[in-house]
């Protein structure tokens, strides 16, 4: 969580087009302004795995889950898992003193030591909210006037709150949620001078689990549901077979963003939630299989047009499905986050950052990874300097993704950003904003120059022919804007017509036609 095949244009496979580097990219620096800071952004998230908005995107365009999959985590397939877990143990709350019970729908029972042939402890009536409290070393169970039901149990004698077998729900305000799969285990640890605190499991079948994971609104195209459905059970079978009982939570996975969020019934019962189960249940089984694995499906919300190496985000040993790739269904009206700006004042910034080196004054020295995204950048102050990480410079300013430009704006979009999309993002990363030219507008890329006017459409000019279209004056010259991208003869020469007339270069650029 938080859980391919780059596509690349024939002409740049033909040509060696400049994609992202597979390596951080040096800047030379980016200038600071004088009164505000202003961070141009694009993306949500880690920038890891699937892109939610990508594959929402995706599959407005018609891809089909084990597409959008296969594009996000590089060289796997969609299978179904010989030898998934019979069960998930889900962390739905810990450290707590006090938890309250809410009945819903029906009754609610409390068993001491096991959901199925334990001891019935005491009902909860339908619409009445009880108390469970960590009391010393014992649980301590009031009902809804106060009352004190019983004291039972402890750290090595667990309770269980029973619903689904009756029927019924428990909302429980200290996880945020109500649920009506499984069972909850009540346990106690840390029992200190200061009193044991307690923890909430829930043991849940894994199709069960999906029905209620809150990951993506469930009125979005089934192709996309399908897609998240398959990722979320790809990355909980992954988590369980590391372990089901990891330290503080007792579980396999938190049912928070940490992990995946998990809403139970407020995802199931919830509006369009019909959508969202069918799409689980159509897809019942299927994980993505790196060989005969299930990987580590890593998501995030938005990739800003461009997913990250994991090396480049967490470190450690490059993994190969998990390489940057180009997301060309980011960029939709929908997503709240294709763009955005984030403006600071030096006073704003320097108190944030807190790295002691007076008012910040600007930034340099920025390294970028694949997906232009900040691996580090050196923070200027009034009194020295720093260098932070992008996942740091994110985090103490609360911005949403680290994939932006510092006071330049680089944001890719309009008819520019779909013909950089269909290119596979071939061009590389931006260097320019865009920019009105003699009636349509340009930007520039690592590799060439993407050109847009109302009457020719966009084309992507690169190489020799783009250096001698500089020479000829661009879309103001007498050749007006290009008609079409460069393209490789029989004979091996690079063309691209224009408006009014044609350019022809040697591969090598050491000559050129203009005619």
């Amino acid at each position: 969580m938080r859980r391919a095949l780059i596509l690349v244009s024939l002409a740049a496979l033909a040509f060696g087009a400049l994609p992202a580097s597979a390596g951080p990219n040096r800047e030379p620096g980016e200038p600071a302004g004088p009164a505000q800071f202003r961070m141009f952004g694009a993306g949500f998230g880690h920038g890891l795995g699937l892109s939610q908005w990508g594959a929402y995107g995706l599959a407005r365009q018609g891809w089909g889950p084990s597409k959008i999959l296969k594009h996000f985590y590089s060289g796997t397939r969609v299978d179904r898992e010989g030898s998934p877990p019979k069960n998930l143990r889900i962390g739905l709350a810990q450290g707590k003193r006090s938890i309250r019970l809410e009945a819903e729908a029906g009754a609610v029972e409390i068993r001491l030591g096991d959901p199925t042939t334990g001891s019935k402890i005491a009902t909860i009536p339908s619409g009445e909210t009880w108390e469970v409290r960590a009391a010393g070393n014992e649980y301590l169970i009031m009902d809804g006037a106060g009352a004190t039901v019983d004291s039972v149990g402890g750290p090595t004698e667990q309770i269980f709150v029973v619903y689904e077998s009756l029927a019924s729900r428990v909302r429980i305000p200290e996880a945020a949620h109500t649920y009506n799969r499984g069972s909850i285990e009540f346990d106690m640890y840390s029992c200190d001078g200061g009193g044991c605190v307690m923890r909430l499991v829930l043991t849940v079948d894994p199709q069960h689990y999906l029905y209620g994971l809150g990951e993506v609104p469930s009125s979005w195209p089934v192709s996309a549901l399908k897609t998240q459905a398959i990722a979320a059970r790809t990355y909980a079978f992954t988590k369980a077979a590391s372990s089901q009982h990891r330290a503080v939570c007792d579980c396999a996975l938190y049912a928070s963003s940490y992990d995946q969020v998990y809403a139970g019934w407020d995802k199931e019962g919830g509006v369009d939630g019909d959508r969202w189960v069918a799409a689980v249940n159509q897809t019942d089984g299927q994980v993505v299989l790196n060989g005969g694995t299930t990987i580590q499906a890593f998501y995030m919300s938005s990739s800003g047009g461009y997913t990250e190496n994991n090396e480049n985000v967490w470190g450690g040993t490059p993994i190969d499905y998990l390489r940057g790739v180009c997301d060309p269904g980011d960029y939709t009206s929908a997503n709240p986050n294709a763009t955005w700006i984030e403006t600071f004042s030096p006073g704003e910034i320097t108190q944030d950052l807190g790295l002691s080196i007076g008012t910040v004054t600007g930034f340099t020295n920025v390294d970028r990874g694949v997906s232009g995204r900040i691996l580090s950048v050196t923070v200027e102050g009034a009194n020295g300097q720093a260098s932070i990480s992008g996942g740091a410079l994110r985090s103490k300013l609360g911005l949403p993704d680290d994939r932006l430009w510092i006071n330049v704006n680089r944001h890719v979009t309009g008819a520019i950003r779909a013909k950089y999309d269909g290119l596979g993002c071939s061009p590389g990363l931006p260097t320019s904003r865009q920019v009105a030219v003699a009636g349509g507008d340009r930007q520039k890329f690592q590799g060439g120059t993407i050109y847009h006017s109302g009457t020719s459409g966009a084309h992507y000019v690169r190489g020799p022919v783009l250096a001698r279209y500089f020479d000829e004056g661009g879309p103001a010259g007498h050749l007006g804007f290009p008609t079409s991208d460069v393209h490789r003869l029989t004979n091996g020469n690079l063309r691209a017509t224009f408006e009014t007339g044609v350019i022809t270069c040697e591969p090598d650029g050491s000559s050129c036609q203009v005619g």
